[in-house]
């Protein structure tokens, strides 16, 4: 993957694809709009699978049956995700091979456990296990006091709800930083996953901003983001220190009281206000 796809807006993804007049069967048009994705050629793909370029022709064009072998070897030379790795071989006529459960399911409920392990060794600090594209499965009890209901949004809710205007917009202190990280991760699982869901999302995020570009930082972009907010004079800072680097914010070294000028409070205190109350 080229490290240029990670700032193509979600409307050049689909232009990624080239129009080809030429007939293809239903597993060409899966593998080339991976090629097109991973910006490689046929001669590329072919040599990386293991194959002839006369071949992975036959095999798009549908003059020849791909097997299961040759399709995972495609798959993986195009580092195709799992779930769409079924996708190809069901284009082709195949079985899947890679078994898909519900996290609740009782095949994952080992995970299950170790997910809930996670989330309660995060407390009091907010926690959410999350399913792409965009959907919160699980919460913890700080996540649900600090940010309650998200769980029970949709994917485009949550788009809204972050990079529209509205109560988030309008109290986080440091918006651009936040928004153009979470653009960058939305840009990254676009070029990573190929997903048409999370590209349609990155696209529903870039139209919220558009009145409102978010402004490049100097030194780079980073896919990270220590939301600051404004609650009623309040600053809640959420992950930061007092050189701006990232970590978790403490009680004791992330607390400060300033005269004349709005509080700053850390995270951890105002959770434990809400779960005490």
């Amino acid at each position: 993957m080229n490290s240029q796809d990670l700032d193509q807006p979600a409307v050049l993804y689909d232009s990624l694809i080239p129009a080809d007049p030429q007939r293809v069967s239903p597993f060409g048009r899966h593998v080339r709009r991976w090629r097109a994705i991973r910006r490689m050629s046929q001669l590329d793909l072919a040599v990386a699978a293991g194959t002839t370029p006369r071949h992975l022709s036959f095999v798009e064009t549908g003059r020849s049956r791909p097997g299961t072998d040759l399709i995972l070897r495609i798959a993986d030379a195009l580092t195709v995700p799992l779930p769409e790795r079924n996708t190809l071989l069901a284009a082709a006529g195949l079985a899947p091979v890679f078994p898909a459960h519900e996290l609740g399911s009782h095949a994952l409920k080992p995970v299950s456990r170790v997910l809930e392990k996670v989330l309660r060794g995060h407390e009091p600090y907010p926690a959410w296990v999350i399913r792409q594209p965009l959907t919160i499965v699980r919460a913890n009890a700080g996540a649900e006091a600090l940010f309650p209901g998200l769980t029970t949004l949709t994917p485009d809710q949550l788009i809204d709800l972050w990079y529209g205007p509205g109560p988030f917009r309008d109290h986080v202190v440091n918006w651009p930083d936040v928004v153009q990280a979470g653009l960058q991760a939305l840009r990254h699982a676009a070029a990573g996953t190929g997903d048409t869901e999370v590209i349609r999302l990155l696209g529903r995020a870039e139209a919220h901003v558009r009145d409102r570009p978010a402004t490049p930082r100097v030194d780079g972009p980073s896919p990270v983001a220590c939301p600051v907010f404004d609650l009623g004079g309040q600053v809640v800072r959420t992950i930061s220190d007092h050189d701006g680097r990232c970590q978790p914010c403490r009680a004791r070294s992330g607390r400060a009281v300033l005269a004349e000028a709005p509080r700053t409070i850390c995270l951890e205190e105002i959770i434990t206000s809400r779960l005490g109350s």
